[in-house]
């Protein structure tokens, strides 16, 4: 959030939960009504910028004038202004993603939104379940034990990595939670046979092609969009 907003309401980042989700509600409990959604969108124009800056990317525009051009409207025009700058800045990067990616061809083959969104689906579980441990663990931890019986994913990787303070285990385990979250709702998409939202099919495709700090805002900024795009469809 920009310094004057976050000084003015003293708002926490979503970096600050463990769960996206319970961030999201935390904004609604504690900014007024008419700043929610603008709000929302500024985390994920800060998760996207903190992404270009680690990866040494410069942005397709001047990211101070465009923010305070945004900053001077009205509603709801200065949410929609800023929807549209994270879209930019989304594009942006996931083009010069694929651009170095040599699996490039096979995604745009199955992120074509004509795709029925099981079938899209149920394609990138299967590539989550071949290219990444953190999902496979996440499988497992889910297919094991009873649902009564089995303890939150969440408290389950904290108890795992306890013993390592390190600041790559800190952040594996960060990973790993977001993992787990990201399997929950690609599953409620699938079964709900919701599509996904634009760009998000390419975006978890590499998320294991990229390291360090960078997967993990990448991981984060993915699962908050998939949140966000649910609601809509929850209130229609």
């Amino acid at each position: 959030m920009d310094k004057a907003m976050t000084k003015k309401l003293k708002i926490k980042s979503s970096k600050d939960f463990a769960d996206p989700a319970e961030w999201r509600e935390y904004v609604r409990a504690f900014v007024p009504d008419e700043d929610v959604n603008y709000a929302l969108a500024f985390e994920r124009t800060q998760l996207f910028l903190c992404f270009y800056r680690l990866r040494g990317m410069k942005p397709p525009v001047d990211v101070k004038a465009e923010l305070d051009r945004i900053a001077k409207l009205n509603e709801p025009e200065r949410t929609e202004a800023l929807e549209a700058f994270n879209d930019l800045l989304l594009a942006t990067a996931t083009i010069e993603l694929m651009s170095k990616c040599k699996s490039a061809a096979v995604i745009a083959d199955h992120s074509d939104n004509q795709i029925d969104p099981r079938e899209q689906i149920d394609t990138l579980l299967d590539h989550l379940g071949r290219t990444s441990p953190c999902y496979r663990f996440w499988r497992h931890f889910t297919d094991s034990a009873d649902s009564a019986e089995r303890r939150p994913w969440e408290e389950f990787i904290t108890t795992f990595h306890s013993l390592d303070l390190s600041k790559s285990a800190k952040r594996d385990g960060e990973y790993a939670v977001l993992i787990g979250q990201l399997g929950q709702l690609l599953t409620h998409y699938r079964d709900n046979n919701l599509p996904l939202p634009p760009l998000a099919y390419e975006r978890i495709w590499f998320l294991n092609w990229l390291r360090g700090p960078e997967r993990n805002l990448q991981a984060r900024a993915v699962v908050q969009g998939l949140i966000e795009a649910i609601k809509p469809c929850a209130s229609a």
